[in-house]
């Protein structure tokens, strides 16, 4: 930036110099001057003297339009040509020969349009012009100044008195690109994954277009970028990402924005430099919004009123600035994100955000819909479907429980520690319950159990059928909760009920009791674990005995040749197993004897 600023600003200089030096050779020579008794001869000198300078000026301003002109026409003649080529579906549908076409349109784009053959400044319409407000090097703004306001004598042409003028309007100009660039910066690395680039974005067109060429140079443009086929793309590694960041800011202009958002959360989505460039050229157009000033004033509340009131949303203008929203408020403004759903996407919210702050939102927008809606609401965000495992992994390492606490140093649950809050164990379990392929599930799986998140480990090895692993992990939580409810491991047969005493011989609980440290504010769902019934053959047999009965369940504790001496609870609640059991027996009898008599009553 400063290297550009140097060279504006010599130019600058340079035009004003040239400019001084030719009005002072006028002064010197003071027989050129008119005098009063002499009007006409002196006239007829000064005519004379001037027609050198006359046409040398007139050949210095016609210059550039000319070539200008001549580029322009190359350039049209260019466009025309590769639309038609396009149009031609044994290229349209040809990779090879579409980006064949577009190398050879690049050169001409970059040749009447490319920076390095800029109209000056003082060329362009007013209206052309960056709306950006900028800072110059004082000394050199009063230097100028003083140059252009200088009094010209009355003989010096009309073109050069305009000329220094539109000098002036130069170093306005150049005003207006030095400061804002500077706060858009520090808003970047607020929240941009990378740098942006240095080199300026240009949104505004460098001069004035034709409305149906703009239009064509718009639709190859996005093409381009949509492909990849830039200056430098047949490169490869760093030469095709540099090539797609100086493509994007030399041509910003031509550029639709929404395709632009696309390309950055499709194609470019592992590129953040792409992005940020997309950013900083985004908060250049929407700068003069009546919008911004709101929301520099610092009331979210009344800053999201205004965002509400533009409706009907576009996108790219809103994003913009929920972008200067969450530089100024954080993760409290991207909280209140999820009522621009779908205007503004998760992908965008993603990009934006820390990754904590992302999951503050996506839970707040997933929950924003009823309960019946929630599970296929996050599964139609899942776009690309690899998201499913990143967001998986995200709401596993923020607001969780240190891994020390969950998973012992072999990779083995600690005792009872899935009774640990998770910040988003409501996300967590609409994730792991989303329907996926079997790959996807077995990773899952996998990620739980490194992360220590038991629950949903149990829940996956359900989903894929691996029992004796569920039941392994319930005997070393040492928790005979997780066998019951709608969502516990319940033995389906007898022989995972012999699985499961074979299992529980094995559950020591820690002596003294484990008591994990609440890190980060993480404790425990119910404050205390002692109310927890421990897994042992004995509470395994009371749960078989509910299901089987208590003469069947100690017949099978004696099949897997286990010994067990029952309690006196124990052997209470066997007795009252067999009392319900009689009783339930009787009663089916009854019933059916009563079933019986009716149905001879109806045949006689």
């Amino acid at each position: 930036m400063e290297s550009d600023v140097f060279l504006v600003c010599s130019s600058v200089s340079s035009f004003v110099k040239k400019t001084t030096e030719k009005i002072n050779t006028l002064q010197m020579n003071s027989d050129l001057w008119p005098r009063p008794e002499q009007k006409e001869g002196g006239h007829s000198e000064l005519t004379v003297a001037m027609a050198p300078l006359s046409e040398e000026g007139e050949t210095e301003l016609c210059a550039d339009p000319l070539s200008t002109e001549t580029y322009l026409q190359e350039l049209r003649e260019a466009t025309e040509r590769a639309i038609a080529q396009i149009q031609d579906p044994m290229v349209l549908l040809d990779p090879a020969c579409l980006e064949d076409v577009l190398q050879e349109w690049l050169p001409v784009l970059e040749q009447a349009l490319g920076p390095q053959n800029l109209q000056p400044a003082a060329d362009l319409p007013v209206c052309l012009e960056s709306p950006l407000k900028q800072e110059c090097d004082k000394d050199l703004r009063e230097n100028s100044l003083e140059h252009s306001n200088m009094a010209l004598p009355e003989t010096v042409s009309g073109e050069e008195e305009a000329d220094q003028e539109n000098c002036v309007v130069q170093l306005n100009q150049h005003e207006s690109d030095e400061s804002e660039p500077r706060i858009h910066g520090e808003e970047e690395g607020a929240f941009f994954p990378s740098e942006a680039s240095p080199k300026p974005v240009r949104v505004w067109p460098p001069q004035p277009l034709p409305s149906e060429l703009l239009a064509e140079l718009s639709q190859l443009a996005c093409l381009s970028l949509d492909l990849g086929c830039v200056p430098g793309s047949r490169e490869g590694g760093e030469g095709k990402a540099m090539g797609i960041c100086t493509f994007l800011c030399q041509y910003f202009f031509l550029l639709d924005p929404e395709r632009v958002r696309s390309a950055c959360s499709l194609r470019y989505r592992d590129q953040p430099e792409v992005l940020a460039i997309y950013t900083t050229g985004l908060l250049e157009l929407t700068q003069s919004s009546p919008v911004v000033e709101v929301i520099e004033k610092g009331d979210l509340l009344k800053s999201l009123r205004a965002l509400r009131e533009m409706q009907p949303w576009t996108g790219p203008p809103l994003l913009a600035h929920l972008y200067r929203l969450y530089k100024k408020h954080g993760e409290v403004a991207v909280r209140s994100f999820a009522q621009f759903y779908p205007t503004i996407l998760p992908s965008d919210i993603m990009a934006m955000a820390q990754r904590s702050h992302f999951l503050a939102y996506l839970d707040n927008l997933v929950h924003s819909r009823s309960e019946e809606q929630r599970l296929s609401f996050l599964g139609s965000l899942l776009q690309p479907e690899s998201l499913r495992q990143e967001w998986l992994e995200l709401a596993l390492s923020h607001d969780a429980p240190q891994k020390a606490d969950t998973v012992t140093l072999d990779g083995q649950p600690r005792w009872r520690s899935h009774l640990f809050n998770w910040g988003y164990g409501r996300l967590l379990s609409l994730l792991i319950h989303l329907p996926a392929d079997l790959a996807s599930k077995q990773k899952m799986a996998e990620t739980c159990r490194t992360f220590g998140y038991w629950t949903g480990y149990l829940s996956l090895c359900c989903q894929l059928q691996r029992r004796s692993e569920a039941f392994a992990t319930i005997c070393k939580l040492d928790d005979m909760s997780l066998l019951e409810g709608p969502n516990g491991v319940n033995p389906e047969n007898l022989d995972e009920w012999k699985l499961l005493l074979q299992l529980s011989q094995h559950c020591d609980s820690p002596d003294p009791p484990f008591n994990p440290p609440h890190s980060h504010g993480n404790g425990l769902s119910n404050g205390s674990w002692d109310w927890c019934s421990p897994v042992s053959p004995e509470s395994v047999m009371l749960r078989l005995a509910q299901v089987i009965g208590p003469d069947r369940a100690l017949a099978t504790l004696q099949d897997c040749g286990i010994c067990v001496e029952l309690g006196p609870h124990s052997t209470l609640v066997c007795e009252l197993l067999r009392i319900a059991e009689k009783r339930q027996r009787a009663l089916i009898q009854t019933m059916l004897e009563r079933c019986d008599r009716f149905l001879w009553s109806q045949q006689a």
